[in-house]
């Protein structure tokens, strides 16, 4: 198949700028995700429906602002008479979806991940969202613990593999331990707010990951974190 590139990018539900939400916040965060020339980006940090952010749909919005006109969201939990969650938008067709809760004993965040299944020019592509816990780093391994079960059984059930983005809010080293079965696609790129290597794009399977790279969203406060993009493909 082709290559194509998929990114990985906290959105601080478009209210970082300010403070608060507004409209030309949500803009910019589009602008970024089509400067950056992803074909597929996984969002963390977003809102549907809730007060904080004027009822917005942000998937639906960044969706038909960037270009990538496919759009599934993950929900982690109501918020402000909404929901919070993830979302991935894709130019690819989304031929299957699903959001999964994880079985969590300590954490209160982060807990659930989601998955599309991508028609990429006739390869199907599995590609996963999550965005882990930041409570306490008990809680962070509670998350990616529930998130590695879960990859472990995809992987099972389905050989050809996958890409998982999210921000995992820990670094690389803990992520290759609890996930000893995926691929990371850095080993230290720093993501979130110049100081920090938190977000990150696994791969398992026949899916492969190239040229990873950060691309500035923080120079103009669009948000927190850089956007992480890599270079993907599936191989025959």
């Amino acid at each position: 198949m082709k290559t194509f590139l998929l990114g990985s990018f906290n959105i601080c539900s478009a209210h970082w700028r300010e403070g608060h939400y507004t409209d030309q916040n949500l803009s910019m965060i589009a602008d970024k995700i089509r400067e950056s020339g992803v074909d597929v980006c996984a969002l963390q940090e977003v809102d549907r429906g809730a007060a904080r952010s004027d009822g917005v749909d942000m998937p639906a919005r960044l969706s038909d602002m960037s270009g990538l006109h496919h759009h599934y969201f993950i929900k982690i939990r109501d918020f402000q008479g909404g929901e919070y969650g993830t979302a991935i938008l894709s130019r690819f067709p989304i031929t299957a979806a699903e959001t999964l809760n994880f079985d969590v004993k300590l954490a209160k965040q982060g807990t659930s991940c989601g998955y599309v299944v991508l028609d990429a020019d006739g390869t199907p592509v599995t590609v996963w969202n999550t965005h882990l816990s930041v409570e306490s780093e008990d809680a962070n391994t509670d998350t990616l613990t529930c998130l590695s079960d879960i990859l472990r059984r995809s992987l099972d059930a389905h050989p050809e593999g996958f890409f998982c983005c999210g921000d995992f809010n820990t670094v690389p080293a803990k992520v290759a331990s609890y996930i000893p079965f995926v691929r990371l696609s850095h080993d230290g790129l720093i993501t979130y707010s110049d100081k920090a290597s938190i977000d990150h794009i696994l791969s398992a399977g026949k899916c492969r990951t190239a040229d990873p790279r950060v691309f500035d969203t923080q120079y103009d406060g669009t948000t927190d974190h850089h956007m992480l993009i890599c270079r993907v493909r599936v191989d025959d």
